[in-house]
C-alpha cells in the first residue's frame, strides 16, 4: 500500500471514530474491533495515584499542572492510541490489498535458474459443475533443454503419459495401447497445452506478462500473494485466466485456478490445481531416464503429418452409414441419435496428407482421423483440460474461433474428436462415443 493510500485509510478511520458513517463493511468491522478493544483497555486512576504521578513528572519551572479531568482524557487517549496501534497490527495482516514487493520477479526466481530441472507434483480438481474425477500429475520440466515429461494418474492408475523433447511430442494412452507422435506441437490439434499445464504454463505466463497487480492476504494463518495472469482472449471475447496463490515466504505457487471469463462478465472456474511440491534439481544430478518415455512393445503409434505442410481440402464424399461402417479404420459415432438429433451428413473428407470421416448430429459433429488433423479441429492457444475418462483420458480445448469446444480421445489408428458449442455436450459425447 502506498503512503498516500495509508494516509487516506487513516483519515477515513479517524472520521468514523469521530462518528461518521463507515461507508463499507470492511471499515465498519475494523472500527468495531478498535472500539471493543478500547473498551476493554480502559481503566480509571484514583486521585491519589494522579497526584503522585504529577509530583514525580513535574519538573521545576513548568506550567501549572493539568486538571484531573484533562489528565484522565489524556490517559484515555494514550490507552486508545496503544490499542489502536495493536489493533492495526492485528487487523492489517488479515486484509487484502496491493503490495509493493516485486512478486512477479521473485515468483520467477523461485522456479529455479538455468541449469536446473523442476520436479513437480500436483492434484487437479474439477471446478463447480465439472464432472471429471480428481487426478494427480507428476512431471519434470527442463526449461533450458526444452524437455518435459508428465504422468497423470487416477486412483493410482496411469491414464496418460506425455513427453516433449526439443519440440517433438509423444503422447501415450495406456488404456487404448496407442501413442501419437508429432514433430512439433503445431502438428497436434490441441497443441502441447497438456505438457504446459499448469506449472510450465504458469512459468511462461509469468515471464511473458507485463507488470501484474498483486494482492496480499492471509489464508489459514499463512501469508500469501494472489496474482492474476492473462492467458488468451478468444474470438468471441471469452478470456482465459490463471489466478495463482503464492506462498509469501517461498514465492512458490500453492494453488492455480483456471478461469473462463465470458463477454458478459460471468466467471467460471473449470479446474483448480493444488501444488504438492516443486523440487529444483541440478540437471547434472538428474537420474538417467527421468526425461525419457519408452513405449511398451506392440503400441499402435500414429505419426502425424509434419507441420509446415499445407493441409488443403481436396474433396467431400457423402456416404451411407453402411458404407461408412466398411471403412478402415472404422469411424466412430454417437449412435443413431444423440440428444434429439439423428446421425446425418456422413462424409469422407479428403485432405492433403490423409482423410477423415465426419458425422453430424445437429450442432454436434464427430470426426475420426489419423495422420492429418482436419483444419476445423485446430485449437486456440488455450490451456488444455486433460480429463480421465473410461480408463483413458479426454482432452478438451477451444477452437481457434472460440465458438466451439472440442473434445478428443486417442483410439487405435488415430483420434476421435467431437465439436460442439457446450461443455456438457462435449463431455457427454466423448463418454458415449464408440466405433460405428
Amino acid at each position: 500500500m502506498s503512503r498516500a493510500d495509508e494516509r487516506e485509510a487513516a483519515r477515513r478511520l479517524a472520521a468514523v471514530l469521530d462518528g461518521a458513517e463507515p461507508g463499507d463493511a470492511e471499515l465498519a468491522a475494523t472500527v468495531r474491533v478498535l472500539r471493543d478493544a478500547a473498551a476493554v483497555a480502559r481503566f480509571d486512576l484514583s486521585e491519589t495515584e494522579v497526584e503522585h504521578a504529577l509530583e514525580r513528572a513535574r519538573p521545576a519551572g513548568v506550567a501549572p499542572p493539568l486538571s484531573r479531568a484533562r489528565l484522565r482524557v489524556a490517559g484515555a487517549l494514550v490507552a486508545a492510541a496503544a490499542v489502536l496501534a495493536a489493533a492495526i497490527l492485528l487487523v492489517l495482516p488479515f486484509t487484502s490489498g496491493p503490495v509493493d514487493v516485486d512478486v512477479q520477479a521473485r515468483a520467477l526466481a523461485a522456479l529455479g535458474s538455468r541449469g536446473q530441472v523442476l520436479g513437480v507434483s500436483e492434484v487437479v480438481r474439477p471446478g463447480p459443475g465439472a464432472g471429471f474425477p480428481v487426478s494427480k500429475r507428476t512431471g519434470w520440466i527442463d526449461p533450458a533443454g526444452d524437455r518435459q515429461r508428465w504422468t497423470q494418474t487416477v486412483g493410482g492408475t496411469v491414464v496418460a503419459e506425455t513427453l516433449v523433447d526439443h519440440g517433438r511430442v509423444t503422447r501415450y494412452d495406456p488404456a487404448s495401447g496407442t501413442a501419437v507422435v508429432a514433430a512439433s506441437c503445431a502438428a497436434l490439434a490441441s497443441g502441447c497445452a497438456e505438457s504446459e499445464d499448469p506449472i510450465a504454463f504458469y512459468r511462461e505466463a509469468l515471464a511473458a506478462a507485463g507488470p501484474l497487480r498483486t494482492h496480499a492476504r492471509t489464508e489459514g494463518g499463512r501469508r500469501v500473494y494472489r496474482v492474476t495472469l492473462p492467458v488468451e482472449r478468444l474470438a468471441d471475447s471469452t478470456r482465459i485466466l490463471q489466478v495463482a496463490t503464492l506462498d509469501a515466504t517461498t514465492f512458490l505457487p500453492l494453488r492455480i485456478e483456471w478461469r473462463q471469463l465470458e463477454a458478459g462478465g460471468h466467471a467460471r472456474t473449470f479446474a483448480t490445481i493444488a501444488v504438492g511440491s516443486i523440487l529444483r534439481v541440478d540437471a547434472g544430478e538428474l537420474t538417467p531416464g527421468v526425461l525419457d518415455l519408452k513405449l511398451p512393445p506392440g503400441t499402435a503409434t500414429t505419426q502425424l503429418t509434419a507441420p509446415g505442410q499445407p493441409v488443403q481440402l481436396l474433396g467431400v464424399r457423402r456416404v451411407a452409414l453402411a458404407e461408412a461402417r466398411a471403412l478402415e479404420p472404422r469411424p466412430w459415432w454417437l449412435g443413431p441419435r444423440f440428444r434429439g438429433s439423428r446421425a446425418g451428413d456422413v462424409a469422407v473428407v479428403r485432405y492433403t496428407g490423409g482423410t477423415a470421416v465426419r458425422i453430424r448430429y445437429g450442432r454436434t459433429t464427430v470426426w475420426t482421423y489419423g495422420r492429418v488433423v482436419p483444419p476445423p479441429l485446430l485449437g486456440a492457444r488455450v490451456p488444455l483440460k486433460t480429463i480421465p475418462m473410461n480408463g483413458g483420458v479426454a482432452r478438451f480445448y477451444a477452437a481457434r474461433s472460440g465458438r466451439l469446444l472440442i473434445g478428443e480421445r486417442s483410439i487405435r489408428g488415430g483420434t476421435v474428436a467431437v465439436t460442439t458449442p457446450g461443455n456438457d455436450t462435449a463431455f457427454a459425447a466423448l463418454t458415449v462415443v464408440r466405433p460405428l
